[in-house]
């Protein structure tokens, strides 16, 4: 043990040194991720929410030229007095579609309304069968336009409920927006001017789907922004509150923002964006470089007050500390690159840059700050005096370790007992993917859950799952046996799979082979014969544009799709859907077609919440066995593992019952902040154990150590925790909700982090009594 010190006060020795050469490399290497990180964007990168070789994924990337893609803005306009049927509001809907359109990012081949030429009407007329847009160029301008209009609806199938509402008092305009070209800042100003245009005494505008979604979130990114900087004000002044120095606050800050240059710096030169929803994750980072620095400082300014002597206190009290602090540095770097067991590539890119943006804090706390410290005139003795004595922190301290003492640390042993137990068992009811559709994210009362309310009360569904009828041979669809299992999958997803309606070729084959029989609703059904197929084929092709049935079936009749329009995208209805999909599938073999799952924004929540539930677990599982034995290896002690460990699954316990209980989802933007959170507690851990062990070495006492050690360790700890409380707390009057949550989590998950290893720690030590305390390995 005396060895490993004296190599790293050697360390210690050599940068103050050298540390004009040492310090020249860490300006160089931060101007250089400077300019990088200038550069970095904050944007959304929608494909990598998509776990490229999930099999729904591949499915959608080999077919989305078909089907589109699965990001569809739904419109609805609704008429309060009256209905749509009038002149006023069908010339809105007209005006709608066109401006959607000319948004960028607007896939052409999947906007469709009641005034878009791809919604046709099929009639029998004096010049046979007749199939034109429902809003066709010579339809006039008066009332018996508007009945022929609303004969249109009433008459073909697939087109009340799903583009018109069943009581005929508000209309959808859908439209697909490419992942790759569409800009959510721009789409919200486009909407907002849409809105404003067309919203009168008479008609409300409504948007939905997941491009308003995202605009939404972009809209209110700013304010994030504000609550950032409000955050770090907080801190600062929490800091001179502290150490009543400016070197106290100077050098924390400078620490963080040096990691953060070279970790964004990072993120940028790989190419990668930071998307709104995940900046919670930067100011996690951060607050650690700042409770490494807080921790270090404060060790410090004790040895100085010991000692006198400024360079012997900087290599005394960084040389103590460097041990721990790289531990648990390595250990949340790990941690966080472990994240990567994700397909997911967002939570890839997250896991790489976030783990080398906490290594950086091996430069710039034990490395970079006994460099500016050996630069300035150390802190007056009465000032360290004033933050030593801290009579608030020292009683909150006493407070924390007096259960530790007596009997009240076997109270704890079966507190915590009960919460492994309990609270574990309970735990596993937390569900992956969002509770209920747009909540997540947005206030319940927040325009776009208020619109998707309104479209879901009205219509089918605003949500789509895809299933593609995939040919084993050219033609494949054109048979009667093949339109006939794709209409009962029709019927089977409508009964038992929960969808609010569907629609597939099918739909428009049936109608016009009822006007092959002058109309008669009775022969509204599949044609069995090839030729009568055929004649129906070219009916259709005839009077379409290329790609207009794209969406539907391909032009050879190979591959078709089945659209299941659902109202909701919550994990439960995710699950039962695909479920259902798959009986079916399995109890109907076909030899010409296979169906396959699955496309649609339900397809892609699947594929996704697929693999975040199982990223969870396994990182959840992967980052505690990891934690072990770091510490097992670093104390040299299976005990020091297990006491550090403890603690550690208290907390997420803790916290996930929480979630449960505010109902918190946990997806795709919430697990890297679950995931991260670990780390803090492990940090608290490690510093505190170290100073028992160091001070159990100068007492031989383990309540005089564990007092001693919450005292000094632990006073740092306790404002560093009660710091990043006070910052987060201001995320919780975010306007964006999932902001909002996180803010609380982290909050409870510091306060728990904190309370967690300054309780349990002390008594777990006072219990099990560990050899490396007295031999101290660390």
């Amino acid at each position: 043990m005396e060895r490993r010190e004296r190599v790293v006060e050697r360390y210690v020795a050599f940068i103050l040194k050298h540390r004009v050469p040492v310090l020249s490399l860490i300006v160089g290497v931060t101007l250089f991720f400077g300019f990088h990180a200038a550069r970095l964007k904050i944007a959304t990168d929608f494909i990598s929410f998509y776990p490229p070789k999930h099999p729904y994924i591949e499915l959608y990337n080999e077919y989305r030229h078909m089907f589109g893609s699965a990001n569809v803005l739904v419109c609805a306009v609704e008429v309060k007095e009256g209905d749509i049927y009038n002149w006023d509001t069908i010339d809105k809907i007209g005006r709608i579609t066109e401006a959607m359109l000319k948004i960028k990012g607007c896939n052409a081949m999947q906007l469709i309304s009641l005034t878009h030429p791809r919604l046709k009407n099929v009639q029998v007329s004096a010049w046979g069968i007749t199939m034109q847009p429902l809003m066709h160029r010579g339809i006039t301008r008066d009332e018996i336009g508007l009945a022929e209009i609303k004969q249109g609806v009433y008459t073909n199938e697939g087109v009340r409920g799903f583009y018109v509402a069943v009581n005929d008092k508000a209309a959808a305009i859908f439209a697909g927006f490419w992942e790759e070209g569409v800009n959510p800042t721009r789409l919200y100003e486009r909407l907002a001017e849409i809105r404003d245009k067309e919203t009168d005494e008479n008609h409300e505008i409504h948007f939905t789907g997941f491009p308003a979604l995202y605009a939404y979130i972009y809209h209110l990114a700013p304010q994030v922004y504000k609550i950032l900087a409000l955050t770090g004000l907080v801190m600062v002044l929490l800091l001179f509150y502290y150490f009543r120095t400016w070197q106290g606050v100077v050098f924390p800050v400078l620490s963080a923002a040096v990691s953060a240059v070279w970790g964004l710096g990072f993120a940028s030169l790989l190419g990668y964006t930071l998307d709104p929803l995940i900046l919670v994750v930067p100011l996690i980072i951060t607050a650690r470089a700042i409770s490494h620095s807080v921790q270090c400082m404060a060790r410090y300014n004790e040895e100085y007050l010991r000692l006198g002597d400024k360079r012997e206190a900087i290599v005394q009290g960084y040389g103590e500390l460097f041990a721990p602090a790289t531990l648990s540095i390595v250990t949340d770097a790990i941690g966080l690159l472990l994240i990567a067991v994700a397909t997911i590539p967002l939570m890839r890119h997250l896991g790489f840059f976030a783990s080398f943006w906490i290594i950086t804090i091996v430069v710039s706390v034990p490395t970079l700050s006994p460099i500016l410290l050996s630069m300035v005139s150390p802190p007056k003795k009465s000032t360290i005096e004033h933050e030593t004595r801290g009579s608030l922190y020292k009683w909150i301290a006493w407070a924390l370790v007096k259960p530790s003492e007596g009997r009240g640390r076997w109270v704890i042993l079966a507190i915590v007992a009960v919460v492994l137990v309990v609270g574990g068992n309970y735990a596993r009811q937390l569900k992956v993917g969002d509770t209920e559709a747009g909540a997540a994210v947005l206030f319940e009362d927040h325009p776009y859950n208020r619109a998707f309310r309104f479209f879901n009360q009205n219509f089918v569904g605003a949500t789509q799952l895809v299933i593609i009828v995939e040919g084993n041979e050219k033609g494949a669809v054109k048979n009667y046996e093949t339109l006939r299992t794709m209409e009962n999958f029709q019927r089977y997803m409508e009964i038992e799979g929960g969808a609010g309606g569907t629609l597939t070729f099918t739909n428009m084959i049936k109608r016009v082979f009822r006007m092959f029989h002058e109309g008669n609703p009775k022969w509204e059904i599949l044609p069995k014969k090839p030729r009568h197929l055929g004649q129906i084929g070219s009916l259709i092709r005839n009077n379409s544009a290329p790609g207009e049935l794209d969406q539907w079936i391909e032009y050879d009749w190979t591959n078709a799709t089945i659209t299941c329009f659902y109202k909701d995208y919550n994990n439960d209805l995710i699950k039962r859907s695909i479920a259902k999909a798959k009986e079916f599938i399995e109890e109907h073999n076909s030899e010409k077609v296979k169906f396959r799952l699955a496309g649609g924004l339900l397809g892609i929540l699947a594929a996704v919440n697929e693999e975040v539930e199982y990223s969870y677990w396994v990182s959840l599982i992967v980052v505690f066995s990891a934690v072990f034995l770091l510490c097992v290896l670093s104390f040299r002690s299976v005990m020091a593992g297990l006491i550090l460990i403890i603690p550690l699954a208290v907390s997420q316990i803790l916290s996930e019952v929480f979630m449960l209980i505010k109902g918190i989802d946990l997806n795709i933007n919430s697990l890297p902040v679950a995931a991260i959170a670990v780390g803090i507690g492990i940090d608290y851990g490690i510093y505190l154990l170290a100073r028992i062990s160091e001070e159990y070495q100068k007492s031989g006492d383990y309540g005089t150590a564990n007092r001693r050690a919450v005292e000094t360790t632990g006073k740092a700890i306790i404002f560093t925790a009660t710091t990043l409380i006070a910052g987060v707390v201001f995320w919780i009057f975010a306007d964006i909700k999932f902001q909002s949550e996180m803010g609380l989590l982290l909050g409870l998950l510091m306060f728990l982090n904190m309370f967690d290893a300054l309780v349990l720690i002390p008594s777990l030590v006072t219990i099990l009594k560990p050899k490396f305390v007295v031999e101290r390995k660390v």
